[in-house]
């Protein structure tokens, strides 16, 4: 065990720290990237302005989805702090915070005070941890719910307290209320067959587990009494083209688990090799060193000389292998599992700090990996972008580049695997926050309308859509926007009004016989699907599709 990482250079800890956290604030800055992230931003913006918590609304209409708890959550911070982008992604933050801190509790309590600290360096500085505060859904809230209730029932098993039972299920319930059955299992399973593997049939049979599943079920209880008065007590209402749908039985399996299963409405199509190449770079720059942990800790588990807790190892793996085999894949799935798996990383890279094979090898890896991102985003500036960096990009880089060059010159090895990566990868995130998203964001045409509608004074009571979505508008400019479909737009609906649309909404205007004038038009594309077509700036123009505001005639 290398007791020496966070004592020489103690400010290096701190230094990531600070600059990760400048990274997630500048991120947060950044307009919400639809399509999921508007959509949940409009969900929340509405419950906080009808007053009604206990049932969902997307532009006034039934909504059948995601359950309540990231919009309780981000309704609440629109009543402290207004209705903005920021205000949207700063629950999501501190819930992610709330998933570092718990990291390093777990790691302190069932290993040493290092492994905690950098079990929660490794999460904060994992790419898609870093992606996901800035592209905000629900998975910064399942990344510190999952790591919350793992911590509180596993150390109820050593103490048997019965305010950590409490905790543990209230942590269960809101991760049920977040996104679902499926939240769960990487904590029932993590706990469950550790216990197994342990043959401690006492504790699994133990009474008190029942109380934690009432008192689970009491935590959920508002929600499953808003989905029965929105869905359940009225079964005329038609949800994806059927009557008498349940929103209880949704939220217990077709909302997510049906989606694995593929049973649910929502479907979708498979690669069993998706999550194997996606945590490459998801968990990037530690994936090689977390794919020879997972490899070490199985092994010494088949052999039985494994001395260390083994919750997130069964919790990580069980829920890996059900996405695998799921055919409904998304990279940020993987989030929830991220404080699981720094916990092993951090165990494996103290566990073979004095080992010189292992140092060399990933000494190695670890640098040319820091090298590699930063050429990367180096290649992306040169390709991408069409401005130059602002001057604190080049003096951020400049102080990170000179403490990673001392850090090679004369730190120590393991300080070399570990903060030379880390520092590089919030390099490149605070480019990417600073940078390339608010260049890239000019290509969302919604929230640029917005913008521009804001900026000139235009009257948004008087806007409507046409063929195109309006969440973002919606949203930015604090009132629903009527939006139209192609074949149901008459010209009552139009006339006299700011109209959003784009080419097909123009022609068909012109074949109903409204008159308009084209105010602004706005290059489009839809931004968390990106292409090398639109990607280079030199062929960019052939990628987007534009959108246009127009003022038709009374």
């Amino acid at each position: 065990m290398n007791s020496t990482l966070f004592t020489r250079y103690q400010f290096l800890g701190p230094f990531v720290f600070c600059l990760a956290i400048l990274v997630f604030v500048i991120g947060m800055v950044v307009p919400v990237m639809e399509i999921d992230g508007g959509v949940y931003a409009e969900i929340s913006r509405e419950m906080y302005r009808n007053g009604n918590f206990l049932e969902l609304f997307l532009k006034g209409q039934d909504w059948l989805d995601k359950p309540h708890f990231q919009f309780w959550i981000t309704a609440l911070s629109f009543h402290l702090f207004g209705v903005s982008s920021f205000s949207y992604k700063l629950p999501a933050v501190l819930f992610m915070l709330v998933g570092v801190y718990y990291t390093f509790r777990f790691g302190k309590y069932f290993y040493t005070q290092n492994h905690g600290y950098l079990a929660a360096l490794l999460l904060l500085t994992s790419q898609h941890t870093i992606t996901s505060n800035s592209d905000v859904r629900a998975e910064p809230y399942l990344t510190g719910l999952t790591i919350f209730a793992l911590y509180y029932l596993a150390v109820f098993l050593q103490e048997r307290k019965p305010s950590q039972m409490i905790l543990g299920a209230l942590g269960l319930a809101c991760l049920l209320m977040t996104k679902g059955l499926f939240t769960i299992i990487p904590v029932g399973a993590g706990l469950g067959l550790a216990m197994i593997y342990a043959r401690d049939w006492k504790g699994i049979l133990h009474w008190q587990w029942l109380a934690v599943v009432c008192l689970t079920l009491i935590f959920i209880s508002p929600l499953l009494y808003g989905y029965y008065i929105q869905f359940d007590a009225q079964p005329e209402k038609v949800m994806f083209g059927n009557k008498n749908v349940s929103g209880i039985k949704f939220f217990l399996w077709d909302s997510q688990w049906g989606r694995f299963t593929n049973t649910g409405p929502i479907k979708g199509q498979g690669d069993p090799f998706f999550f194997l190449h996606t945590l490459l770079w998801a968990y990037m720059p530690w994936a090689f060193l977390a794919y020879f942990v997972l490899f070490v800790k199985a092994k010494q588990l088949i052999k039985r000389t494994s001395t260390q807790e083994n919750y997130t190892f069964f919790g990580f793996v069980f829920l890996f292998i059900v996405f695998i085999v799921s055919r409904f894949q998304l990279p940020h799935y993987l989030n929830a599992l991220f404080p699981y798996l720094s916990i092993l990383t951090a165990w494996g890279i103290l566990h073979f700090s004095s080992n010189r094979r292992f140092l060399n090898i990933f000494t190695h890896i670890q640098l040319w990996s820091a090298v590699l991102v930063l050429v990367a985003i180096l290649l992306v500036h040169l390709v991408f972008s069409t401005q130059n960096p602002t001057v604190d990009i080049y003096l951020v880089f400049l102080v990170g580049i000179a403490l990673t060059a001392l850090l090679i010159k004369s730190g120590s090895t393991l300080k070399k695997i570990i903060f030379v990566p880390a520092i590089a990868i919030l390099l490149v995130n605070y480019y990417i926050n600073r940078s390339f998203y608010p260049q890239l964001l000019k290509y969302q045409a919604e929230s640029e309308l917005a913008f521009y509608m804001n900026k000139h004074g235009l009257e948004p009571e008087k806007l409507v859509t046409l063929g195109v979505r309006e969440e973002m508008t919606s949203f930015l400019q604090d009132q629903i926007v009527p939006g139209f479909a192609l074949d149901s737009a008459s010209n009552t609906d139009v006339q006299g009004k700011y109209v959003f649309t784009d080419d097909a909404g123009l022609k068909y205007l012109q074949s109903i016989g409204v008159s308009y004038t084209s105010i602004q038009s706005f290059p489009d594309f839809r931004i968390t699907v990106l292409n090398g077509t639109f990607f280079n700036k030199k062929t960019r123009n052939e990628a987007v599709q534009m959108k246009y505001l127009l003022k038709t005639a009374e």
